[in-house]
C-alpha cells in the first residue's frame, strides 16, 4: 500500500505546533530538518508514533524527523501546507555547497 504523504505532512505539522510554529525546513537524505519556532509545542510520543516516521532528534537546533527514503516525499508534501522551505543539506545539517570546475 502506497504511503499517502499528504496526511503524513498533515499529522507531523499537528504534532509540531503546525504551520505557525516552523520557522523553516529542510532535508538531507533521511531526515525532515525543522527550525521550530517554540520547540515546547512539539509532542515528541506523537511525532514517533506517526506512520513511517523511523525516529526523532533533536540536534543543532533542529528538530529532525526520521522518514528514511521516502524524505523527498514527505518535504515536498509538507512545502505544499505553507511551510517555509530552505536548501536540502547534507548530513551534518549545513547547505550543501555548489560545485564549480575551476581551470
Amino acid at each position: 500500500m502506497a504511503q499517502d504523504f499528504n496526511i503524513m505532512a498533515e499529522t507531523i505539522l499537528q504534532a509540531i505546533g503546525g504551520v505557525e510554529n516552523v520557522e523553516n525546513l529542510t532535508h538531507c537524505m533521511t531526515r525532515l530538518r525543522f527550525i521550530l519556532k517554540d520547540e515546547s509545542k512539539a509532542d515528541d510520543d506523537k511525532v514517533k508514533n506517526i506512520n513511517g516516521v523511523m525516529g526523532l532528534v533533536k540536534q543543532g537546533g533542529q528538530y529532525q524527523i526520521i522518514v528514511g527514503n521516502n524524505v523527498a516525499a514527505a518535504y515536498a508534501a509538507i512545502l505544499k501546507k505553507g511551510v517555509a522551505g530552505g536548501a536540502v543539506t547534507n548530513e551534518s545539517g549545513k547547505p550543501k555547497e555548489k560545485l564549480t570546475l575551476k581551470k
